[in-house]
């Protein structure tokens, strides 16, 4: 599963199944994100710790992208 997250456009409320859809907060996207699982990061302004967080998803065995980037 491919879960987007978009800080300045998403919303925790958003299924966050798609760019038109991502999540918010990086931190909810880890809380859906099960092992195996991608979160791909819109760039922008995040109000929340993303080394910490991205550090946490990866130790949960879940990939950590950036929209676009290769």
């Amino acid at each position: 599963m491919i879960w987007y997250v978009d800080p300045k456009a998403g919303s925790d409320n958003s299924n966050g199944q798609s760019l038109e859809k991502a999540f918010k907060t990086l931190s909810h996207a880890i809380n859906q994100a099960k092992a195996g699982d991608e979160i791909l990061l819109v760039p922008g302004a995040y109000d929340q710790d993303l080394p910490k967080l991205v550090s946490a998803a990866r130790t949960a065995k879940v990939s950590v992208g950036v929209v676009g980037g290769h």
